[in-house]
């Protein structure tokens, strides 16, 4: 009767594992993700020295204090342990707000986040969730599959555009940086932006987007000491991207036409504001330009970010548990 038993669970136990996924991860962490594979590429620079702030345009704003603390920022109680404060950000590009929660003890004031979100380009900021803006000795961040942004410390705008590139990337759900196409560009270049795009495929999509915006500023050039030749693969990638033209990345509103569906900012503003695209001359250099692709202009971050390494720990910690209960079960059968 024993043996019986025993069979039945362990064919519960099978049937189980097959239907879902086993998952163990602390209540405050970020669902796990696939472990990143590293890129075996050379960096052209160890980080990003140029500052995108200074060119970027800062949309007006208005600030509507929220009654309550969103679940989105309520469910993560260790990065804040002072108590968030939550508002609404309007800014004149977009019929719609964005949901800012920063911990009473953050580095950045509520005036600085304000304005280092208004400077990514409306066409990518659109892509960004709630943002959630915590206090850290160290600058990181990571960004969520729901578009959900977690800053800490003193994330500069670089990091910022870094960020709302990785919401862009898994708006749709099946990302960017996870298709053949990307992988194939990366495949037939021998280098990236800089150390940490060699992280992963979904680091060097980010990082790479910071690169392709400052082109699309500078007059399709990059900063001055890299090089297009060695990741020229890449960047066509990019340039092929619909978003990557400058009549959506620096208009006037979120509303694009035609939507692509997966933006989660897309009311028009009341009243279209009259804006200047940004546009400066190409930086000193010996680097090829960028090339035009269809009539469209072309074309960080030095911080610690923890987009992948956070999930990648939960994850391993999910194999761990999976298989020592899995030991423990087989000892119970064999007993």
């Amino acid at each position: 009767m024993a043996s019986i038993l025993k069979l039945v669970f362990l064919f519960s136990l099978i049937s189980s594992l097959f239907a879902a996924p086993l998952r163990f991860r602390p209540r405050d962490a970020p669902a796990p993700a696939v472990e990143p594979v590293a890129l075996k590429l050379s960096a052209q620079r160890d980080s990003f020295d140029f500052d995108l702030a200074v060119t970027l345009v800062l949309p007006n704003s208005t600030i509507q204090a929220l009654q309550t603390v969103p679940a989105s920022c309520a469910a993560y109680p260790s990065e804040c342990t002072s108590g968030y404060q939550a508002v609404n950000i309007t800014y004149d590009d977009c019929g719609d707000a964005w949901t800012v929660c920063r911990c009473n003890t953050a580095n950045m004031t509520m005036d600085t986040v304000v304005e280092r979100l208004g400077r990514v380009p409306v066409g990518l900021r659109r892509y960004v969730a709630t943002v959630l803006v915590s206090p850290d000795v160290e600058t990181h961040a990571y960004t969520l599959t729901s578009g959900d942004i977690h800053m800490f410390g003193d994330p500069q705008v670089d990091t910022w555009v870094h960020e709302a590139a990785h919401a862009y990337d898994w708006a749709s759900g099946t990302p960017f940086s996870g298709s053949a196409e990307w992988a194939e560009a990366i495949g037939n270049d021998t280098c990236v932006p800089d150390t940490y795009a060699t992280t992963s495929a979904g680091e060097d999509f980010a990082q790479m987007t910071v690169m392709k915006i400052f082109s699309m500023i500078h007059n399709n050039s990059l900063p001055s000491g890299w090089s297009l030749d060695c990741m020229s693969h890449q960047m066509q990638y990019m340039n092929n991207l619909l978003l990557f033209n400058k009549d959506d990345l620096f208009g006037n509103t979120c509303s694009i036409v035609p939507s692509d569906l997966f933006s989660r900012h897309a009311a028009a503003p009341s009243v279209i504001p009259t804006r200047v695209e940004p546009n400066y001359a190409a930086p000193p250099q010996t680097s090829s330009l960028v090339p035009v692709v269809n009539g469209a202009q072309n074309i960080v971050d030095s911080s610690s970010k923890k987009d992948n390494a956070a999930s990648s720990l939960y994850y391993r910690g999910e194999k761990r548990v999976a298989l020592f209960m899995g030991g423990s079960v087989i000892g119970w059968l064999l007993s």
